[in-house]
């Protein structure tokens, strides 16, 4: 202070002058910072310099008259780093940090300060920077000694040595550690999984307070392929917890897939990773060698096919028919619409096809066929109709008569996709109901028997004569030639007629029969009175051997076969007469399967008739209830 009291304003001196230490002149040097009170205050000659620094420190002197006054001696205590010993911090990412520096006189402040990266070449650490942008505070503008700098939302990037200089002069280093993630486990894993379930594939920082600064999960075996929700094969199926676990890394992916199988890569920092072999069990099929099955037509089949682990499913599997250039079997399919069925909905190892209401047409080789990779041939044989019989035949009947033209399938459990009678002479007119010249005549076994294609026409008339078709699946059939006569009615084959044998047979008989006659007079005449005890026992014997043949001998000696073919009351052998006569002993086929009240061997008439002894094989699969020795 200079302060010259006493003086009136008018005595005031001319020329006052501070200068500095350096000798300059203290109002130009310090212009903005000095004040002074000689105009307010006359004979105060003092000076005020404000936001004093280091630099400001030294003597002062007050000239009068470019006489010196007075000297004032100014000491600035300038700043001194409260610590200047290297400092190491520890920190986790996305933590903040405090890099301590300060001046140890909280009065003071340095002229400057800085805050740099000393392992990145010292750059400058502030909010221009881009490493550090938005994350740095400085506290010096308002506590000037406190020279510390305040880093948030740390990095691993921000790891390394800062250091605070002031006044280019001394300076504090501080190592900043930044605990980086370290996967708690590096060595490959194996995994196994099920298609449709999910799977975890474990990645963590073995800290749980680190983070990594990046990671990444990929698909190794299909060329580093990202494993995210991005990923188009992947979209809604995958999920990461570092969000809300940053140390957690690990994915978690669901309804797994075969194509899910693969090598799996979680790589943290572009440094550390860990591989997990994801192995999805596939379906192996149970079987594959090749099957046959026999089935009938009408019948429903099974064809087997199955995964031997009942967890796994297949990603595709199909059924086709092979026979006919790998046709789909399936319901769009015209041929099996509404008779297929898979089982694989509900349970997804079993791929099992049913068929049902079986044709000729299902038989063939089915193939079930997984991933596009294993399969297996099912050979399917449908039992069809084979005709009995296919050998021409004959059958003569009156008019008014019925008639059954016989015709069926060797196994009775086959039944033909289609039968056909037709009147061959008349063009092929189909012989059934709906043709008018036999409405209400004919009738068909085929509904209930289904193996029985006979067909039974009643009321016959001379129109009706004619060769008769019995046509089955336009592959098979014999014809029936019907004879409508007057007088005669007879049933043959192709080969020939009994009648002249029979005939042949009845004139022998009565050729032997007179002349055993004529022997008997002769000798009676040589015996005299002893001739009518001869004839009585000639006569005896005579009749014993009627006795003893009364079916066979006594008629056929007495009788010609043109007689008994007109006479219903005698033992007849007529195969046609018979088919007239129920009260007979028959033997005609015709005959039988319309009567049954007699001894039938026929085999149509035995699918008809059930009350008697069988052994044709027809009747048999049809009556389990009669002794059979087919």
């Amino acid at each position: 202070m200079c302060n010259m009291s006493g003086w009136r304003s008018q005595d005031r001196p001319v020329g006052v002058q501070w200068r500095t230490p350096n000798h300059e002149d203290l109002l130009q040097r310090y212009s903005g910072r000095v004040q002074t009170f000689d105009q307010s205050s006359p004979g105060n000659l003092s000076v005020l310099i404000s936001d004093l620094t280091e630099e400001d420190g030294g003597t002062y002197s007050c000239w009068i008259n470019q006489n010196q006054y007075r000297n004032f001696s100014l000491t600035v205590k300038d700043c001194k780093l409260s610590e200047t010993q290297e400092n190491i911090i520890h920190k986790y990412p996305g933590e903040f940090v405090l890099l301590p520096c300060a001046c140890s006189d909280q009065h003071t402040k340095p002229v400057s300060v800085k805050w740099e990266r000393v392992d990145s070449g010292g750059t400058e650490v502030s909010n221009e920077m881009e490493l550090y942008k938005g994350r740095v505070q400085m506290f010096n503008k308002n506590l000037p000694a406190n020279l510390s700098l305040l880093i948030s939302n740390l990095t691993e990037q921000h790891q390394g040595t800062y250091r605070c200089s002031i006044n280019n002069k001394q300076s504090i280093d501080i190592r900043l550690n930044i605990q980086d993630c370290k996967l708690s486990e590096t060595q490959e894993k194996d995994i196994h999984k099920y298609p449709g379930e999910s799977v975890l594939l474990p990645c963590s920082c073995s800290d749980q307070h680190t983070k990594p600064v990046s990671v990444k999960w990929e698909r190794v075996d299909s060329g580093g392929t990202e494993v995210s929700n991005e990923t188009p094969r992947y979209t809604g199926r995958v999920q990461m917890f570092n969000k809300n676990l940053p140390a957690n890394l690990s994915l978690l992916i669901s309804n797994l897939t075969e194509q899910d199988q693969g090598t799996y890569r979680c790589l943290i920092n572009n440094k550390q990773s860990i591989n997990i072999r994801l192995k999805i069990r596939d379906c192996k099929l149970s079987e594959t060698q090749e099957k046959v099955i026999h089935k009938y037509p009408g019948e429903s089949v099974l064809l087997s096919c199955s995964c031997s682990d009942q967890r796994t499913t297949p990603v595709s599997v199909k059924w086709e028919h092979v026979d006919s250039g790998g046709t789909e079997v399936s319901d769009k399919m015209a041929n099996y619409t509404g008779r297929v069925q898979m089982f694989n909905k509900n349970l997804p190892a079993n791929l099992s096809l049913l068929i049902s209401n079986l044709t000729e047409q299902d038989q063939g080789t089915y193939r079930c066929s997984i991933n596009n990779k294993q399969s297996i041939d099912i050979r399917l044989n449908i039992k069809g109709c084979t005709l009995s019989e296919t050998k021409d035949k004959l059958i003569s009947r009156s008019p008014g008569d019925s008639v059954l033209l016989p015709c069926s399938c060797i196994d009775q459990q086959t039944k033909p996709r289609n039968v056909k009678w037709e009147h061959v002479g008349s063009g092929g007119t189909e012989v059934s109901n709906e043709t008018p010249r036999y409405t209400g005549r004919v009738q068909m076994f085929n509904k209930n028997l289904p193996a029985n294609l006979s067909l039974l026409i009643s009321n016959l008339t001379e129109q009706d004569q004619g060769t008769y078709r019995c046509s089955i699946n336009n592959k098979q059939s014999i014809n029936i030639k019907l004879s409508i006569t007057a007088e005669k009615r007879e049933i043959s084959d192709s080969s020939g007629s009994l009648i002249p044998w029979i005939v042949c047979v009845a004139l022998l008989f009565i050729v032997i029969g007179q002349s055993a006659l004529i022997y008997k007079l002769l000798h009676n005449r040589t015996q005299g009175s002893a001739s009518t005890t001869t004839e009585r026992g000639t006569q005896n014997i005579a009749d014993d051997d009627y006795e003893n043949n009364p079916s066979g001998a006594r008629n056929k000696i007495s009788m010609a076969a043109i007689y008994q073919s007109l006479d219903p009351k005698t033992n007849q052998s007529d195969s046609v007469y018979q088919g007239l006569t129920p009260n007979t002993s028959q033997s005609d086929s015709v005959y039988q399967s319309l009567n049954p009240n007699t001894n039938q061997s026929d085999s149509v008439y035995q699918s008809l008739n059930p009350k008697i002894n069988q052994s044709d094989s027809v009747y048999q699969s049809l009556n389990p209830n009669t002794i059979q020795s087919d």
